[in-house]
């Protein structure tokens, strides 16, 4: 599989470094014991990418239209950047990243919209490589990396606890540090010594099943990037739907063997004739035009393969994020992005949140305080 081939200006949803696929094993039963549900309505929501913001008020009016269609839920994902997949530091970047106060903003701007939050920060490469991205990060020295880690997940930890975020996803993708247990151990113990949310961590999709943290964490969250028709890329929706049921059907098998709640932090697709066979990879190859109705097949193959899962009442899944609401461009003929505003997937997708049926107000986290000791968010938002 091909590498991001400019990470350094990339979307979160850039994907490489395969590994061999998940073993094909018998799906799990179709309801899960009572420990494992999750109560509360599932998690309906977009994903806000959050990179350096010139001007704020369009991302608050983005939110607000994510309310609007009918989502519950906004995730926001914000970049740190190290210079090389070697580099032990990272860094906050004022030029390329938002401002605590932006986020801050954004994330206070959703509750009020009665949209249940998540914080998810990412690791870029300013000088990546042809294959180098955050899944293949060999620091030369792992311990100053740690060190360099640990001081932004704090400062984003700020963020989560001034914000009041409902969960808090302590890292993204990053494959060569996973198997690092200690250290994620101790993160994880200083994030709850001051952080009474739900803590995730995201897996990329073609790794989930080979992730060893999943018992330090609440909730197993994937970003859902999986190759439905390689060799097909024009497949009809049934043959995207049919293909989508083989992967939800491995990812509840990991969730049920963990008896970890499942949350797809980011599903989404290019508007690229691509989309289907790598909806990990974004760039437009010159002369490719854009491809809405292939963006669109996705969702409806997406939407016809979750639907009745998520909206079970013993469902083991905690919901999903469409990624993303893009608050610049709006599905000209030239966009061939991930952003789904103006494009006939939002109908999907807001068709698809309309099926389940799940007003903001019920969402809850796992760790959720009763309803009663909640503040109910008015209907008007």
């Amino acid at each position: 599989m091909t590498a991001p081939r400019d990470e350094s200006a990339s979307d979160t949803a850039v994907n490489a470094a395969a590994t061999e696929p998940a073993t094909t094993q018998p799906a799990p039963p179709a309801t899960v014991p009572h420990s494992q549900t999750v109560p509360g309505s599932p998690i309906l929501g977009f994903a806000i990418n959050a990179h350096h913001i010139d001007d704020l008020s369009l991302y608050l009016a983005s939110v607000d239209r994510i309310a609007e269609v009918g989502a519950n839920a906004l995730i926001v994902v914000t970049p740190m950047f190290q210079r090389r997949v070697d580099s032990t530091d990272i860094r906050y970047l004022p030029g390329k990243c938002p401002t605590d106060e932006q986020l801050l903003a954004i994330l206070t701007r959703a509750k009020q919209r009665c949209l249940s939050t998540t914080l998810l920060p990412i690791v870029l490469i300013e000088d990546p490589g042809e294959k180098d991205w955050r899944g293949v990060i060999r620091p030369r020295d792992w311990d100053a990396w740690w060190i360099s880690y640990d001081r932004l997940i704090d400062r984003f930890l700020d963020i989560a606890v001034a914000a009041e975020v409902d969960r808090f996803c302590i890292g993204s993708e990053l494959n060569t540090t996973e198997p690092q247990i200690d250290r994620w151990r101790r993160i994880i113990q200083r994030i709850r010594s001051r952080y009474k949310g739900t803590i995730t961590y995201s897996a990329n999709w073609d790794r989930y099943d080979k992730v060893t943290i999943w018992p330090l964490v609440d909730v197993m969250s994937v970003s859902a990037y999986f190759e439905l028709a390689r060799d097909e890329p024009d497949a009809p929706v049934q043959k995207l739907r049919e293909a989508w049921v083989r992967e939800r059907d491995r990812l509840l098998l990991i969730a049920q063997r963990y008896d970890r709640p499942l949350m797809i932090t980011e599903v989404g697709y290019p508007s690229l004739p691509s989309a289907a066979a790598f909806p990990w990879d974004y760039v437009a190859d010159d002369g490719v035009l854009a491809d809405h109705e292939a963006q669109a097949r996705c969702y409806e193959a997406f939407f016809g393969a979750w639907s009745e899962v998520v909206s079970r009442p013993d469902s083991l899944v905690l919901g999903f994020h469409c990624y993303y609401w893009d608050p610049y461009h709006h599905g000209d003929r030239w966009d061939t992005g991930y952003g789904v505003d103006g494009k006939p997937a939002l109908n999907v997708i807001v068709d698809g949140f309309r099926r389940i049926g799940t007003p903001a107000s019920d969402v809850r986290s796992p760790a959720a305080v009763p309803a009663t000791e909640a503040e109910p968010c008015d209907d008007d938002g």
